[in-house]
């Protein structure tokens, strides 16, 4: 150490500045190598996991065919004509002559109210214009000797049309004891026994006519336009049935709630079997349009809640919104895809659009052939 110090201290001053710069540039290197010994191996691996980070997702092409596209409203049954039948005039219940479940026919009695002294001022009332019938007869001849006036003539025809009206009025009051059927129908109800005492307005029976019946739904504001009153229609019930019929009324006045159009499909009903309130699809054939199978499992919604699928071309996701032309059992037919499309089977939920992917060919997707 001596020695180098004495070495040192003969050296020119410029050696030692090259000297002392030298052994700091070593230092820093040596330093490098122990703290970063294996960075350009670190390099190697990041781009090793950056190409495994790479989703994987199956796919399965789909091809175009020609379909006619159908609208599909959800709905129910419902009766063309229901109504509650009601008293016309007050009494006590005397008689019941149905049961729920009946057929009755139109004019049927269903309640029948005590008549009390209805039958006695219908009697009166008829005494009343038998009187006044001669009296005007007389009238008349005097009238025609010239014994009674032009005025006494027509105090005579006015008493007579007068006790009419009133024995009409008696024999409307004790009709109306008889409360009946306005139309062929089914008994769905009744409200009072025998017994009870009815006011006007007080129910009797609930009545439905079973034929026709109305299958009805909402068209939304995109899809009124492509029905016309008379075009046929098809309503699959929940219960399985199907039954053909035609559109026999849209709304031209939206809902203010749901901005959607009442639609009446007219259902033949001619054995009584359907029933009120009944859950069913409305089909509307509208047009033929280019339409792929798919299952409803591959439907995805953007970040607008847009129905789509999640497609890939050349590696890379993107989202196509689709139209759902018909929908059942056996899966799904959308339009708005092109011709030939490869779609994301499984996975689609993991991926976004834009984003870079491994594809490999889904042989068991559970997607309609």
């Amino acid at each position: 150490m001596a020695e180098f110090l004495r070495m040192w201290k003969s050296m020119k001053p410029r050696y030692q500045w090259a000297i002392g710069i030298a052994v700091v540039v070593a230092a820093w290197l040596a330093t490098g190598l122990i703290l970063h010994p294996r960075h350009a191996a670190n390099d190697t691996s990041a781009q090793a996991n950056t190409a495994s980070e790479i989703p994987t997702v199956k796919v399965r092409t789909l091809v175009a065919s020609d379909r006619n596209a159908t609208l599909t409203v959800r709905g129910r049954t419902q009766a063309l004509h229901e109504v509650d039948v009601r008293a016309e005039v007050e009494g006590v219940v005397q008689a019941i002559r149905f049961e729920k479940g009946d057929h009755v026919r139109t004019g049927q009695v269903l309640c029948q109210i005590k008549a009390n002294d209805r039958s006695a001022k219908l009697d009166m009332a008829q005494a009343l214009v038998a009187q006044r019938d001669k009296e005007y007869d007389v009238a008349q001849k005097l009238y025609a000797d010239g014994f009674r006036s032009k005025t006494q003539m027509a105090q005579a025809q006015a008493a007579l049309q007068a006790s009419r009206a009133g024995q009409r009025t008696q024999q409307i009051e004790l009709d109306n004891t008889r409360i009946k059927a306005p139309f062929d129908a089914i008994v769905d109800n009744r409200y009072v026994d025998v017994g009870d005492y009815m006011r006007p307005g007080d129910k009797c029976a609930m009545l439905i006519a079973p034929n026709p019946f109305l299958a009805v739904g909402s068209l939304s504001e995109n899809d009124v336009a492509q029905a016309t009153i008379g075009d046929p229609a098809t309503v699959t019930l929940v219960t399985g049935e199907t039954i053909m019929g035609k559109i026999r009324f849209i709304a031209s006045m939206a809902d203010q709630t749901t901005r959607t159009f009442r639609i009446e499909v007219e259902l033949p009903n001619p054995d009584g079997k359907l029933r009120d309130g009944i859950s069913a699809d409305i089909h509307i054939p509208v047009k033929q349009l280019k339409a792929q199978h798919i299952s409803p499992g591959i439907l995805v919604l953007d970040d607008t809640g847009v129905v789509g699928v999640r497609m890939v071309d050349k590696s890379t996701v993107h989202f196509v919104p689709v139209q759902i032309v018909s929908d059942g059992p056996d899966g799904m037919w959308v339009a708005g895809l092109p011709d030939n499309v490869t779609v994301i089977t499984v996975g689609q939920e993991f991926v976004s659009n834009g984003e870079h992917v491994q594809t490999v060919p889904d042989t068991n997707s559970g997607m309609p052939s």
